[in-house]
C-alpha cells in the first residue's frame, strides 16, 4: 500500500454544511447519508463515496458498507483489501487516512469493468467520531493519485463531524417511515397477542453473538416462537435502515462505556409489517470488568409514537412559527418556521437569548414580563433574522413560555400603503379644488397660462406650455410659457398636420405622452422633418404631454406640456393629466369669451351715442349668456364636489369623460355585457361542422369601413366542431382590436397545428408589453400604452373572445410576433375525423 499522507489541521466555516443541514430536515437518517456522501464526493471531485459502520461488537465480520455512491458496491469489490484495510485503519487509529489504492487487476470483476474503473486511484477516509470514539468512516475514492488539498480536507472533516452528530444526536423525524394504522388492523394475529402481553426481555451474548427472547420478546418483535436459535445479526436485519446508524451508535456507546443502554426505533417485522419498539439493557461484567452480556426489555410503542407524533407533526408543520421555552430560557421544542427564524438548524437545548433573537429588546422585555406575571402577552416585533415584522404571543405554561408568531409584514405594509394612498388622495383632492377654484378666477388666455404654469408644472417637473386652438384645421396659439418665440410665430396659423402628437390626441380624444426625443422621432418622422426644414428648434424639450381640449359645438384644441428632459409617465400621472384637460377645456372657454366680450365692449365704446342703446342691449346679452353659462358650469362643479365628498363612490377618470361619449360607450358595454350573458346559454346551441378558412373568407369582405387592409393567409380545409357565430365574433373582436392599434397592417392567418386549428390575427401596432398579456384579457381591462389611445373599445371583446374560446374547449392568447406589433392566436381541437 502507498504511503500516508499527513492530515492537515486547517478548519474553516463552509457555508455548504448550513446548506446541508437545512436540506436535510425531515430526511431519515440513511438519506441524510446518502446526502452527505454526494456532497462529499463532489467536493472532491471523487469517483465514488462510502460510508461504513463499525458494529465491531455487534454484528460479525468488522465494518459494515451502508452506503455507496457513484460506482456500484459490486464495482467497489475490485479493491478489495486495499479499501478494508484503510477503513479499518481509519477506524483503529480514529484519524484521517490518505493513501493511493490500486484496483487487483486478477479479478474478474476488474476485466468486466476495467473500462470504467482507473490504473489508479486515491481514498480518503474520513472516521465518524461521536464522544470521542469512532463509529464509522466516512470515505471518497478519487482518480488518480492527486490528494485533496486542504481546503478539501477540511471541508471532509467538518462534514463527518457534522454527519456524526446528526448520526447520534437526531432521532427520527421523517413521515415516511412512520407506521400506518392499517398495520395495525384489529384483526391481525400480532394486535390479538398484543392485547395480551406488551413487555418482553431479551439476552445477548456478547462473547457468542446469540440472542435470545422470551415469548412476550418475540411477540413485540414478530417473530415466530418456534423459530430459532437467534443471533445478533437477525436482530440487526429487523432494524429499519434509517435508524440503524443511531441504533448502532447507542449500542457501542452502552457498550464502551458500561452505561444504560435505551432506544426507540422502527421494527421490520418478518410478517411485513414496521412498528415502534423501545428497548433498555444494562451490561452484565465478569471478574477483570468486560462484559459478557446485556439483557434487557422490549416493548411496543407504536401507538404513542403516533399519537406523539400527531402533535409534534401538527405543531411543526403549522403555518406560524412555535416554539417553545422552559423556566431557564432554553429551548425545548421549534418546528419547521421557528426554527428558520432562530437562524441555527439545531437550536434545542441553546439559551434563546444566545441566538439572534437576544438582539430584540422590546422581545425580551416582554417575555420576562410575561413569565414573571403569568399573564398572557402580545406584541409587535420586527425580527432580526430576516427583518420582517411578526405578531407574538406569549403564553405562559407551568414549565415555561410558548411563543406563537404570525407574519405581519404584508399587513403592515397593506396598512401603510392604504395610509398613504388615503394621504395622497386627500392632497390629490385639496389641489385639484385649489387648481379648480384659480381656475374659475382666470378671466383671460394669459390668466389661465400663468393658471398653469404656476400650479400644474412644477408638481409634474414639466419645463414649458403652449396651448393651441385648432379653427378650420389651423392652429392659433392662445397663450404660451417658457417657448422660444420664433417657434410660436411658426406654429401660428399652421395647417393641423397628419399625423402628429397634436392631430392623434384629437382624433382619439385621449392625451398623447411621448416620453423621450427618440420616441418621438421614431413615431412622427414626417414632422421632424418638417421642423428641420423650417428651423423650428425646439431642441430643449425632450418629452411632451399633449391634452385634448375640446369644447363640442365651439372650438378644439390642445394644451402640451413639456419636459427638459425624458420622462416616464406613470400610471396615475396620466389619469391625472387626463382630468385636468377637462378643467383646462372648461376654463379656456370662458377665457375665450371673456376676451371676445372684452374686445366687443372696447369696440362699442368708441360708437357714437347713437349706439348706446344697442350696446346696453349687448350688455344685457352678456349678462343673460354668461348667467346661461353658469348654469352647466354650477352643475359640473356640483358633480366635482360630489366627488370629492366621497372619493370612494366616485371614478375621477369616469367623471370627467366627455359627455357625448358616454351614450355610446354604454350602449356598447351593455351590448357586451347581453353578449356575456347569453355566453351560456349559447352553449346549448348544437355544433356544427365549420370549415374556419370558408368561415374567414366570407367575414372579413363584410368589413367595409376597416382603415388598413387585412392580409389573409388560409390553409384550406381546416374543419372544427363549433357554433358559427360565436366563432365569427371572435374573429370580429380581433380584427376591431387590430385595426384599432395597426399602424398600416393586419394579417389573418389559419393553420393545422398537431390536432389544433391555429388562426391568428396580427397587427403591427405598438405591441402588448410581456407583464400585461394575461391582463388584457380581464373585463374592462385598459394599458396605459399607446394601444389605449383608441377609447373606441368598452375593454369587452377581448375578455368575451377568450369566453368563447374556453367554451370550445380551446385557448386565446396574445404574444409577440418576429417583428413588432402583437399576434392573437386562437386554438381550437379540429374535429374528430374517427
Amino acid at each position: 500500500m502507498a504511503r500516508n499522507e499527513t492530515w492537515g489541521a486547517d478548519s474553516e466555516e463552509d457555508q455548504r454544511l448550513r446548506t446541508l443541514a437545512l436540506a436535510s430536515v425531515g430526511l431519515g437518517e440513511i438519506e441524510v447519508l446518502k446526502y452527505a456522501l454526494d456532497q462529499a464526493v463532489a467536493e472532491l471531485r471523487g469517483l465514488s463515496g462510502m460510508v461504513h459502520w463499525s458494529g465491531a461488537r455487534v454484528v460479525r465480520g468488522g465494518p459494515r458498507l451502508l452506503v455507496a455512491s457513484g460506482v456500484p458496491p459490486a464495482q467497489l469489490q475490485t479493491w478489495g483489501e486495499e479499501i478494508r484495510d484503510v477503513i479499518v485503519r481509519a477506524l483503529r487509529d480514529g484519524a484521517p487516512v490518505c493513501t493511493s489504492v490500486a484496483p487487483d487487476a486478477g479479478r474478474e470483476s476488474a476485466e468486466e469493468t476495467s473500462a470504467a474503473i482507473p490504473p489508479t486511484a486515491t481514498l480518503t477516509a474520513v472516521p465518524l467520531r461521536v464522544r470521542d470514539a469512532p463509529v464509522g468512516v466516512l470515505s471518497v475514492l478519487s482518480c488518480g493519485p492527486a490528494k485533496p488539498t486542504g481546503r478539501q480536507r477540511a471541508f471532509l472533516r467538518s462534514l463527518a463531524d457534522w454527519l456524526a452528530q446528526r448520526l447520534a444526536g437526531s432521532g427520527t423525524d421523517s413521515d415516511s417511515g412512520y407506521p400506518r394504522r392499517q398495520d395495525l388492523s384489529t384483526d391481525s394475529h400480532l394486535r390479538q397477542a398484543l392485547k395480551a402481553t406488551r413487555i418482553g426481555s431479551w439476552d445477548w451474548n456478547i462473547l457468542t453473538g446469540e440472542l435470545r427472547w422470551d415469548e412476550a420478546g418475540l411477540t413485540v418483535m414478530g417473530i415466530d416462537v418456534d423459530s430459532g436459535p437467534h443471533t445478533i445479526d437477525y436482530w440487526v436485519n429487523l432494524i429499519h435502515p434509517d435508524d440503524y446508524p443511531r441504533v448502532m451508535t447507542a449500542t457501542e456507546e452502552a457498550v464502551r462505556t458500561r452505561g444504560l443502554f435505551e432506544i426507540e426505533y422502527r421494527a421490520r417485522r418478518p410478517d411485513g409489517t414496521t412498528g415502534w419498539v423501545q428497548e433498555r439493557g444494562r451490561l452484565v461484567l465478569d471478574e477483570a470488568g468486560e462484559p459478557t452480556h446485556m439483557i434487557g426489555t422490549v416493548w411496543d410503542t407504536t401507538e404513542s409514537r403516533i399519537a406523539r407524533e400527531s402533535v409534534s407533526h401538527a405543531l411543526r408543520y403549522m403555518s406560524d412559527a412555535f416554539l417553545a421555552v422552559d423556566r431557564d430560557w432554553r429551548i425545548t421544542f421549534v418546528n419547521l418556521d421557528a426554527e428558520r427564524l432562530l437562524g441555527v438548524t439545531d437550536p434545542y437545548g441553546q439559551v434563546l437569548w444566545d441566538l439572534p433573537t437576544g438582539k430584540s429588546p422590546d422581545l425580551r422585555a416582554a417575555c420576562h414580563r410575561a413569565a414573571a406575571e403569568r399573564e398572557p402577552a402580545t406584541l409587535d416585533v420586527q425580527w432580526p433574522t430576516d427583518s420582517r415584522w411578526y405578531h407574538v404571543r406569549l403564553v405562559p405554561v407551568p414549565d415555561g413560555l410558548t411563543l406563537y408568531l404570525a407574519d405581519v409584514t404584508d399587513k403592515r405594509l397593506r396598512d401603510a400603503e392604504r395610509e398613504a394612498a388615503e394621504q395622497a388622495a386627500a392632497e390629490r383632492t385639496a389641489w385639484v379644488q385649489e387648481l379648480t377654484r384659480a381656475l374659475g378666477d382666470a378671466v383671460t388666455a394669459r390668466d389661465l397660462v400663468r393658471v398653469i404654469a404656476e400650479r400644474v408644472l412644477p408638481p409634474f417637473g414639466a419645463a414649458g406650455l403652449i396651448v393651441l386652438t385648432v379653427d378650420h384645421d389651423r392652429l392659433h396659439v392662445a397663450g404660451a410659457f417658457n417657448h422660444a418665440a420664433d417657434i410660436l410665430d411658426r406654429l401660428e396659423d399652421q395647417v393641423l398636420m397628419e399625423p402628429s402628437p397634436l392631430s392623434d390626441a384629437l382624433r382619439s380624444r385621449a392625451p398623447v405622452f411621448i416620453t423621450s426625443r427618440a420616441e418621438h422621432d421614431k413615431r412622427y418622422p414626417n414632422l421632424t422633418r418638417w421642423m428641420a426644414r423650417r428651423s423650428v428648434d425646439d431642441s430643449e424639450k425632450h418629452a411632451w404631454a399633449i391634452l385634448p381640449l375640446l369644447v363640442p359645438g365651439q372650438y378644439r384644441g390642445c394644451c402640451v406640456i413639456s419636459f427638459d428632459r425624458p420622462h416616464h409617465f406613470p400610471g396615475e400621472e396620466r389619469t391625472l393629466l387626463t382630468a385636468l384637460s377637462g378643467l383646462i377645456s372648461q376654463a379656456l372657454v370662458r377665457a375665450r369669451l371673456y376676451e371676445v366680450e372684452h374686445t366687443r365692449v372696447q369696440e362699442l365704446q368708441h360708437l357714437q351715442a347713437g349706439l348706446r342703446e344697442s350696446l346696453e342691449r349687448q350688455r344685457c346679452f352678456t349678462a343673460d349668456a354668461s348667467h346661461e353659462l353658469r348654469t352647466p358650469l354650477a352643475g359640473l362643479r356640483a358633480q366635482l364636489e360630489e366627488a370629492q365628498l366621497h372619493p370612494e363612490e366616485t371614478d375621477l377618470g369616469e367623471l370627467l369623460e366627455h359627455t357625448l361619449g358616454d351614450v355610446d360607450r354604454l350602449q356598447a358595454i351593455t351590448t357586451d355585457l347581453l353578449q356575456l350573458a347569453r355566453q351560456g346559454a349559447d352553449q346549448a346551441s348544437a355544433l356544427e361542422n365549420v370549415d374556419l378558412a370558408r368561415l374567414i373568407e366570407t367575414e372579413v369582405p363584410r368589413r367595409m369601413h376597416d382603415l388598413h387592409p387585412v392580409r389573409l393567409r388560409l390553409e384550406p380545409g381546416v374543419m372544427v366542431d363549433a357554433v358559427p357565430g360565436q366563432i365569427g365574433r371572435i374573429l370580429t373582436n380581433l380584427l376591431d382590436n387590430a385595426q384599432r392599434h395597426a399602424v398600416g397592417r393586419v394579417e389573418v392567418g389559419l393553420r393545422r397545428s398537431g390536432d389544433s386549428a391555429e388562426l391568428t390575427v396580427t397587427d403591427d401596432g405598438p405591441g402588448v408589453p410581456a407583464s400585461e398579456r394575461e391582463n388584457i384579457f380581464q373585463r374592462f381591462a385598459r394599458l396605459d400604452t399607446a394601444r389605449s389611445r383608441d377609447t373606441g373599445g368598452t375593454g369587452l371583446g377581448l375578455a368575451i373572445a377568450r369566453d368563447i374560446a374556453h367554451a370550445h374547449h380551446g385557448t386565446l392568447h396574445v404574444e409577440a410576433p418576429p417583428t413588432r406589433g402583437a399576434r392573437f392566436i386562437l386554438r381550437l381541437p379540429l374535429t374528430n375525423q374517427g
